[in-house]
């Protein structure tokens, strides 16, 4: 949900502050098992990765994943050298157990089950599935900071887990792989962070958390041939790769794409301080109050249905998902309103046939992220509220 080179009328995600961190360090992180071993990762993408080593699968095993997903999410699996097979998942997000345990044979090692948006995705029933048929559980918690299901945190039901803190947290990147159940020692050779790469991530955060006229003066310092939406970044063609030693320089962390040769990129040297010292009580709160009001205010405009009828105790939204009804991919006249919608509809991977999973092909056309992030005050949810009924009243 990055802004990219569009100017939206309401920040795109959230900033760094003083108020943001705290000066103890917090030694642990919702859903992480103070004795399971953590590996930080650039992206969590990489993590996935990372995850079918852990796990012990081959080349050439399968691996269960929901057919609505990120790209991002699915092309590490293939690079590993795993195949991915796709199962349905409802309009709401919940997986259809019939087709997924349909879908499992004797190839299959694992299932990938997402939690969307922080939401609790039914992940006993999976757990129950793969202590049945001798699975594998891959946990993706991306979209998670905090949740449970009857009791238990979310992402300590996977034989592994995967988060991506920097969607919640005012980083400039960082993602993880939790081992908690994995048998096997994974170690990783991660590439290191040049001094020039910790100055870009610097100035990033710096840029990001400055008012936002000084930010977009800064941001307009670029050094030569430098990407409009990737400040800093050299082109990074397949003609002209980067070399081993300057990879991290070529790395942008909106990018929606995975790329083996930047599988063992660590979490940014700044993005790792400022995790161990995030303050997430008060993002939780905000969080939640932002998405309680978004809905509420939704609920009074005819033509609008959200994803999630109700906001369960201790779930931490990612975003506010909701359908615009007989609108679909109304997240492009959204920004072209000025507010920084999404969907998945142009991550999706090309090998999900819309004939084969009609109810995750509706998910991609017709689903649609509102931000309801910490920094958003509610002159800017009332700005989101009023776009949505301007869309409403193109129809």
């Amino acid at each position: 949900m990055s802004a990219g080179s569009e100017k939206f009328l309401v920040p795109a995600e959230q900033h760094p502050s003083a108020r943001s961190f705290a000066f103890r360090r917090i030694s642990r992180l919702p859903g992480i098992s103070q004795s399971s071993p953590r590996h930080l990762f650039f992206w969590a993408r990489n993590a996935i990765y990372h995850s079918l080593t852990a796990l012990g699968i081959q080349r050439g095993d399968a691996v269960l994943v929901p057919a609505y997903i990120c790209t991002a999410a699915v092309e590490p699996i293939e690079a590993f050298g795993a195949k991915v097979v796709y199962y349905e998942v409802g309009r709401d997000c919940l997986p259809d157990l019939s087709d997924l345990e349909a879908k499992i044979d004797a190839g299959t090692r694992a299932i990938l089950a997402a939690h969307y948006f922080g939401f609790p995705c039914g992940i006993r029933k999976i757990r129950r599935i793969c202590d049945q048929r001798g699975l594998y559980l891959i946990e993706d918690c991306a979209h998670v900071l905090q949740g449970e299901d009857g009791g238990q945190p979310l992402g300590t039901f996977g034989d592994v887990s995967v988060f991506s803190w920097r969607k919640f947290l005012p980083l400039y990147d960082g993602g993880e792989l939790i081992l908690n159940r994995s048998k096997r020692q994974l170690t990783v050779d991660m590439d290191t962070e040049s001094l020039l790469f910790t100055i870009r991530v610097a100035k990033n955060l710096l840029e990001r958390g400055l008012p936002r006229n000084i930010a977009s003066a800064l941001a307009a310092v670029r050094p030569p041939h430098a990407s409009p939406t990737e400040p800093l970044a050299a082109d990074s063609s397949p003609a002209s790769p980067p070399t081993h030693a300057g990879q991290l320089l070529h790395v942008y962390p909106n990018s929606i794409s995975f790329e083996e040769r930047m599988v063992n990129f660590p979490i940014s040297r700044l993005s790792r301080l400022l995790l161990d010292h995030c303050r997430l009580a008060p993002v939780i709160e905000k969080r939640r109050a932002n998405f309680a009001y978004l809905r509420r205010r939704l609920a009074e405009l005819q033509g609008v249905r959200p994803l999630f009828e109700s906001l369960p105790d201790g779930v931490c939204p990612w975003v506010c998902p909701i359908f615009v009804l007989d609108r679909p991919n109304s997240q492009f006249p959204l920004r072209k309103l000025g507010i920084p919608a999404a969907s998945w509809g142009g991550v999706r991977h090309p090998g999900i046939s819309a004939a084969e999973f009609p109810a995750a092909d509706f998910l991609y056309e017709n689903l649609v992220f509102l931000p309801i992030h910490q920094d958003l005050r509610t002159t800017d949810l009332n700005l989101i509220v009023e776009a949505v009924k301007t869309v409403l009243e193109a129809r």
